[in-house]
């Protein structure tokens, strides 16, 4: 393999040739750290790289490798890239604001001990929006992180930074959060692969663990991977009361009989759940998507929803109400500091009150009342991840959009992802589904039963190709790579 193949090679297939000793972490690492070099000046997905004590962390995995006693860790010197607002003892979590700029964490995150328990080597940071708050990925600290494929356009955010490495070749895993769909709308802008797990499946530090809408979760190139970094992730933490007592593991895709095949499942599909608009070219990669599973004996239902702006008005209302108030406080304490973005959110929540907050509530109560015996009577449900790819690196929520003519707002307007964050107890896997019309990846959600994890890899690893046959327009193979 070359040094480029080395940086796209799958968290799996590393770990194999570790313990067949045809590669080792140093190498691995070494390739990483020489794509960031020629590329991060053009996408600027790191706001931090460790590089020494990385480096020492992978030979420290390369020993362990070449012991005979054959202990390695889950993630035994495989590199990730971990977004900039998880704790990390002993490094800035600058959350993307000058506000933080100095502020080291004293411990770590539940997230990033997993990680350091199952031998990973974290070797960067990766760029956020100011306290990741809207979709996309600039800040006055970091500056503005631009997607690999197309760098006239956002890798979407919050988790955009660790979308953009993904896609670039400069790690080979990576963390995210999601409170309105910043790990999904980042997969599917970079043509990775994003994990929402379900409401308490994965831990996460208060007061944001009592948050429904908040969830911490894998970012990867390959189904195989994001189950790997998933099973690291779950189970329960004794710091995080919301944390479900289960440990999940799933399996993973490339090994042969894994998962069952699909033939006969009954998936349900829409290609709108509220916003009322979506590209050409979404639509175009979502219709190859639905005949890719039902070639493999799916059977496909169009439904409809019922859902329409009252979905999106809910969603600001609870983000308001709570989130929203956090953003107050900080505007308040810091204004010549914040963003312009995050005084255009604290101004809004200003107007939040306790009603319109119940009234969300509510919504999600009647979102569920029609989603839910749908999804008890079908294998899945499949949309698009966002309406549009077609959105600049540096735009603002206040701007505006044009899908096919229609003007959206460029703040939920383009957002398919946030009714999963109301229905917060489903499992979201984010797919990639080809390149759009700007020549960046397009992308499909794969939403499964309350707590049902195991259905949506299922799922996603049949799409994929099962048993690990890649299909020509995924992320990682030769074909896919962006042009950098």
């Amino acid at each position: 393999m070359t040094d480029l193949d080395l940086c796209y090679l799958s968290a799996v297939d590393a770990l194999t040739a570790f313990r067949e000793h045809r590669l080792s972490p140093v190498e691995l690492l070494q390739a990483q750290l020489a794509r960031a070099e020629q590329v991060e000046g053009k996408i600027n997905a790191f706001t931090d790289l460790y590089a020494e004590e990385a480096l020492a962390q992978a030979r420290e995995a390369e020993a362990r490798y070449m012991r005979k006693d054959g202990h390695v860790r889950d993630l035994e010197g495989l590199t990730v890239a971990v977004k900039d607002e998880t704790d990390i003892a002993g490094k800035r979590t600058t959350n993307g604001s000058l506000t933080l700029k100095d502020n080291v964490a004293v411990r770590n995150h539940p997230i990033t001990e997993r990680l350091i328990k199952a031998g990973a080597v974290i070797h960067a940071r990766t760029a956020t929006p100011e306290f990741s708050a809207t979709y996309s990925t600039h800040s006055r600290l970091h500056g503005v992180t631009r997607n690999p494929w197309n760098p006239i356009y956002t890798p979407c955010g919050s988790s955009g930074g660790s979308a953009a490495s993904l896609a670039a070749g400069t790690t080979t895993l990576a963390t995210g959060s999601d409170i309105g769909g910043s790990i999904r709308g980042p997969a599917a802008m970079c043509g990775v692969v994003g994990y929402k797990p379900p409401y308490g499946r994965n831990p996460e530090l208060s007061p944001w663990n009592l948050d429904m809408f908040c969830h911490e979760g894998p970012l990867t190139r390959h189904v195989a991977d994001c189950a790997l970094l998933q099973n690291v992730f779950s189970g329960h933490h004794p710091q995080d009361i919301a944390s479900l007592r289960e440990k999940l593991t799933l399996p993973l895709s490339y090994q042969n009989g894994s998962y069952p095949a699909i033939k006969g499942w009954r998936i349900a599909y829409a290609f709108d759940v509220g916003g009322g608009v979506v590209a050409g070219d979404i639509k175009r990669n979502m219709i190859t998507a639905l005949e890719t599973l039902e070639g493999l004996g799916a059977e496909l239902h169009e439904v409809d929803l019922g859902w329409g702006a009252e979905v999106t008005t809910a969603a600001k209302a609870y983000l308001d109400h709570l989130f929203g108030h956090w953003l107050v406080e900080i505007c308040d304490r810091s204004p010549d500091l914040v963003c312009d973005y995050t005084k255009f959110y604290a101004e809004r929540s200003r107007q939040s009150d306790t009603r319109k907050f119940v009234d969300s509530l509510r919504v999600i109560g009647d979102m569920y009342r029609s989603f839910g015996p749908m999804i008890e009577e079908m294998d899945a449900f499949i949309c698009p991840t966002v309406a549009t790819t077609a959105v600049p690196a540096e735009v603002n929520p206040w701007d505006n959009l044009y899908v096919d003519g229609t003007i959206i707002d460029a703040d939920y307007g383009w957002s398919m992802m946030h009714p999963f964050n109301m229905l917060s107890r489903l499992p979201v896997l984010a797919v990639p589904t080809g390149l759009g019309d700007q020549g960046v990846p397009t992308g499909v959600q794969l939403v499964a039963r309350a707590y049902d994890d195991m259905r949506v890899f299922q799922l996603g690893a049949a799409l994929e190709g099962v048993a690990g046959r890649r299909v020509g327009n995924w992320s990682g193979t030769t074909a896919m790579r962006p042009k950098l």
